[in-house]
This record gives structure tokens, C-alpha cells and sequence, in this order.
């Protein structure tokens, strides 16, 4: 009797697509291996995108439309056809998807197509999904990886206002939140799945093709009256910059295809640019640990030369020096090491020759009788500045 059921139900996938060729084979590939039969309506696609679109007929692909920009891009005339051409074919389910996204079972086993089955089963009608954009980072943005699930690896949450499949009742509407959330009829209660979907989503997979994406495909063909309704405002900071299209992988999550999301937004996506990262920042911690060794060394050995320098150089510096080697100076003036050094700076003003330290003081001699008329502050001070 399931198995019955299984066969019977019915999920049918649209996806708008407009210039997504480098990436759009990998993503009609994945979604249909996982039992979702897809409808594609093109918008104009200059790329080589429709050519891909067509040799997936009759090969996961149901039906490939056209809707030709006039002159903008109208996301409620692309989602509309693909929504009326996906109904035409009685689904029980609905699936919306881009061509940049991949959208996972959260059921180890089962594929997307009968995870969806299963919440509909517990009695859910519609299914919600969290957003995981991946970015370009300076560990990757050069790879040559094709697979893009395999060459960008870090990642932030975005948004779960999304809601992807959702039950076939006559007279939903999906364009009234623009595809982010069909609208049920009067009469017809949401229940939404408490198990949200993993949805990766891939906007640029090179600089190349991010400053393309930006500033030929997408900016120049919004709709004003859409965008004057808060809409496509996505890549309203960008510039014509590398910058702004490489992120430093340490302000997001890395993830190792193995389940477990970070669900903190560690990066906004409506970004302006950025600074390069150090490659410092991104080193492996041995070799942070070797470089910082030898900055620790590097700093001795410069303190070394420099207390060497002031000894050589210093007569306060010189004077101590031979205190704290002599105990008979340390027991004769026990005050300088309360910061009094008046008597031992006039013991040395008049040592005689033949003390152990006159070779070393008797350069400084005329130094030391001269400050002995000068006030003790003074000496103080010079002091602290040596």
C-alpha cells in the first residue's frame, strides 16, 4: 500500500532560469536524480543556458518555455508561466527553485522527492527552508573544481522566510510575496513542516562571473516598478570591484558535507566592499606558531643589543650595573633601590682608581660630578627617560 502511494504522488519543480549556464547542468542533474521532475521557463538566456535546458527534455526536464524580457525582467510574468505550466501536469506538490540553489533532504535515505512525500504524510502542507549562501573566499575563488557544492565550502545563513513546496490547492497564489511564500485560499489552513530544508544557494562562482551576474544580468534588467516596491535590492552596495565579490573565509562557517549548519547569520549579505584578508590570517597554526617564534626571537635579540648599547653608553645604566654586582655597594646604599641615588652617583663621582669598577665608570666621571650639582628630581627623571 505505500509503495502504492509512493508511485501516485505527484511533485512537479519549476525553475526560472536567465544566463546560470556555468552552473545550471550541475543543478537540473541534482534535482531531478532526486525524483523531482522539473518545468523551465527561460527568460532570454544569451549564455548557452536554453541549449542545457533543452537536452535535459524527456530527461528529468518535462517542458522548456520562453518569456523574452520586454523590455525588463518581470518576475511576476516568469513565475506566473512557470507556476500555470507546472499545473497543467495536476501535481499534488509544488517545488520552486533557481538555478544557482540545491535543495536538500534532511532524511539520510530518502531523497528530496520523498522527504516531501513523508512531511506530506505527517500532514504538512507546506515546507520551509533555511538559506545557506555560499560565498567566494580567497581560499577557493581561483580553484578549478567544476563541482561548485565541492569548491565553495564557506558559508553563512541567510533567511528561512522561504517556503519552497507547498501542497497543489486550486487558487494558491505564489506571486503575492514573489515566490518567497504562496498564499493559500480562504479556508485552506497552513501547516508547515517544523523540519526545515537545507537549501545551499551559489550567486557567483567566479569574480568574473559575480561582476557579470551584477552589472549586466541582473541590474540594468530589474523592473522599476518591482524595485520601487522593495524588491531585487540585493546588489543595490555592490561596485564594479573584485572586492566586493570575495569574502574572508574567517567571517564565515565552513561546511564539511556532513549535516551539522551553523544557523548564525556570521555575514550580511547586502554588503558594500571589503578589505583582502592578511595571509597571515589564513595560515595553518603550525606555521603561526614557527612565525611567531621567530618574531619573539628577532625581539630578544634587538633587546639584547639595545641593553648592550646602553651599557656601553648609559652612565646610569653603567653605574647599576655595578651595584647589583657589587654587595658592598648594594650594603653601603641601601636607598637606591627606593630610587635614591644621589650618594651612589657621588661615591662614583670620586672612586678611586684602583676599584674593581673604575674602568667602567671613568668614562662617565665628569657626567657624574656635573649631575651632582644639578637637583635630585632632575636626576630622577633622567633616570626613568634612560
Amino acid at each position: 500500500m505505500e509503495s502504492r502511494r509512493m508511485n501516485k504522488f505527484k511533485i512537479i519543480g519549476i525553475l526560472p532560469v536567465f544566463n546560470e549556464a556555468d552552473i545550471l547542468s550541475q543543478t537540473i542533474a541534482y534535482t531531478t536524480k532526486q525524483g523531482i521532475p522539473l518545468v523551465i521557463v527561460d527568460n532570454g538566456s544569451t549564455d548557452g543556458s536554453l541549449a542545457i535546458e533543452r537536452r535535459f527534455l524527456r530527461k528529468g526536464v518535462l517542458e522548456v518555455r520562453e518569456v523574452h524580457p520586454n523590455p525588463y525582467y518581470d518576475i511576476k510574468e516568469v513565475l506566473g508561466e512557470a507556476y500555470e505550466t507546472a499545473l497543467s501536469y495536476s501535481p499534488d506538490w509544488l517545488f520552486h527553485l533557481n538555478a544557482d540553489e540545491f535543495i536538500e533532504s534532511p532524511y539520510p535515505g530518502l531523497n528530496l522527492a520523498k522527504a516531501i512525500q513523508n512531511e506530506a504524510e505527517f500532514g504538512y502542507n507546506m515546507i520551509q527552508v533555511n538559506i545557506f549562501d555560499f560565498q567566494l573566499t580567497e581560499r577557493d575563488y581561483q580553484s578549478k573544481i567544476r563541482d561548485v557544492r565541492k569548491r565553495l565550502r564557506y558559508y553563512s545563513w541567510i533567511s528561512d522566510f522561504h517556503y519552497r513546496a507547498w501542497k497543489n490547492y486550486p487558487g494558491t497564489d505564489l506571486l503575492v510575496h514573489a515566490g518567497h511564500k504562496p498564499v493559500f485560499p480562504p479556508g485552506v489552513e497552513e501547516k508547515i513542516s517544523p523540519l526545515k530544508f537545507a537549501l545551499r544557494h551559489y550567486k557567483f562562482r567566479s569574480v568574473e562571473h559575480g561582476l557579470s551576474k551584477v552589472f549586466k544580468d541582473r541590474l540594468p534588467r530589474y523592473d522599476p516598478k518591482n524595485r520601487a516596491l522593495g524588491w531585487h535590492v540585493q546588489y543595490n552596495a555592490f561596485k564594479p570591484d573584485p572586492r566586493y565579490f570575495v569574502v574572508d573565509s574567517l567571517k564565515l562557517s565552513r561546511y564539511d558535507e556532513d549535516g551539522r549548519w551553523n544557523l548564525e547569520r556570521v555575514f550580511d549579505p547586502y554588503y558594500g566592499g571589503w578589505a583582502i584578508p592578511n595571509v597571515q590570517d589564513h595560515l595553518p597554526t603550525r606555521e603561526l606558531v614557527k612565525g611567531l617564534n621567530q618574531k619573539i626571537e628577532a625581539i630578544s635579540c634587538e633587546l639584547d643589543a639595545l641593553k648592550a648599547f646602553y651599557l656601553r653608553t648609559d652612565p646610569i645604566s653603567a653605574l647599576l650595573s655595578s651595584y647589583y654586582e657589587r654587595g658592598d655597594l648594594q650594603e653601603a646604599f641601601p636607598e637606591v633601590r627606593n630610587g635614591e641615588y644621589s650618594r651612589l652617583i657621588k661615591w662614583a663621582s670620586c672612586a678611586p682608581d684602583d676599584d674593581c669598577s673604575s674602568k667602567r665608570l671613568a668614562p662617565y666621571r665628569t657626567w657624574y660630578k656635573r649631575k651632582l650639582k644639578e637637583k635630585k628630581r632632575k636626576i630622577l627623571n633622567l633616570f626613568d627617560r634612560a
